[in-house]
Parts: C-alpha cells; structure tokens; sequence
C-alpha cells in the first residue's frame, strides 16, 4: 500500500467517525428535548348530552276524589199509588169513598144507587181495598167486642139490613141511632169500622147485592 492511499484510507475513517459523532450528538439533543417537554394530554372530545329521558305523566290515584268520575244524582223513585178499579160494564160493584163519604152501587157499569154514609172514626178506621160481600143478614144484632170500661163500648143494638164484606166485623148496615152522614161525620161521630147507611137506601142495596158482590172502598 503506497502512503498516498493510506491517506485516502484514513480520511475516509476520519469522515465516518465525524459523521457518526454529529449523528450521535442530534439523537441524543432530540431525546433530551423530548424527556424535558411536557407531556400534554390529548384534548378529549366532549360526550354529548345524555338523551333526556321523558317527562312522566303522573298517575291519577283512582280511589282520589279529583280522578273519580261524579255520579250523577238518581233522584229516588216514587211509587205511584194504584188507581182504585174503575166498576166494570158487567155485574155489581160497590164503591164507598172515605173523602167524599158516599157510596155508589154500579150495575153493568151504570150507577143504580148513591147515598151518603158515614164510615170509620179515626182511631178505628174503614179499611180500604177491594172485597166481597160474604154474608147477609136481617135482622142483625151488634154486640159490643169491648168492655163496658173502654171508650169504643157501645150498647147492643139491631139493625134491619146488614152485609159482611171483611172479616173482623167489616158491616154495610143501616143505623136508626143516626142522623148525621156525610162529608165530616166520621170525623165527629164515625162508626167503629163499618159503613153506616140510611134506612131507605140499604134496603135497595139488600135486596139488590148478591153474596160475591163486590165492593171497593177507597
């Protein structure tokens, strides 16, 4: 090897080591620089609004008084009194009225009789509704059902003409100790339940009603 390319040689290894020392002294200028810059953390994205959730409708409570529904008022039902049967266009009817205080004998819907009458007092009233004759009698003899110490004796008495229609001493009779009929007679001197009618017009009516007749008071 001649010495000039000796030196060839060693200028080649001298540039190599130059480079290799300027080389050596950027890498280690970078990792300085980046071991002292602060770290900065990455920006984070802002998260978007939750959806919000929707609004609730509150629950009526059904048994509260605003969530009931009003009932409406039913106004109480009236029972409507049952007419008294209108005397029909066949066979015999007797109709007394307790407002009037009169009787009215139909016959096949025809008025053969009227009269007034004087019914039951108000401690012992007529009854009313519709019945039948079920006995006839004449003479008849009424015997006080109470004592003498009560206030509805009465002496024992006959009448002429007397018709059963109820049960329980229910009579349409004459009455020769009476001389007041009419509107106001039960009032101050009623009978104790029967119908009392004058002499003349019960006479017709004995021998005109039949046992079955019917007679409505009302």
């Amino acid at each position: 090897m001649t010495k000039r390319t000796m030196i060839r040689v060693g200028s080649t290894i001298t540039i190599f080591i130059l480079f290799g020392l300027i080389g050596g002294i950027f890498l280690n200028t970078l990792l300085t620089s980046a071991a002292n810059s602060p770290v900065v953390a990455p920006l984070s994205t802002p998260s978007a609004d939750p959806t919000p959730e929707p609004a609730t409708t509150p629950v009526v409570d059904p048994t509260s008084s605003d969530a009931a529904t009003p009932t409406p008022t039913v106004p109480p039902v009236v029972a409507t009194p049952t007419p008294a049967p209108t005397p029909g266009a066949q066979g015999k009817v007797i109709v007394v009225s307790l407002a009037t205080q009169s009787l009215t004998a139909y016959e096949n819907g025809k008025v053969v009789a009227t009269t007034v009458v004087a019914t039951g007092r108000p401690a012992l009233p007529t009854l009313t509704g519709t019945f039948h004759i079920k006995a006839k009698y004449t003479p008849y003899q009424f015997i006080s059902p109470w004592p003498k110490s009560s206030p509805y004796w009465y002496a024992s008495a006959w009448v002429k003409y007397a018709m059963l229609y109820e049960d329980g001493g229910y009579f349409i009779h004459d009455a020769p100790w009476r001389t007041v009929y009419g509107p106001g007679a039960n009032l101050t001197n009623g009978t104790h339940g029967c119908v009392n009618v004058p002499l003349s017009t019960m006479s017709f009516l004995y021998k005109w009603a039949s046992v079955g007749t019917t007679v409505i008071v009302q």
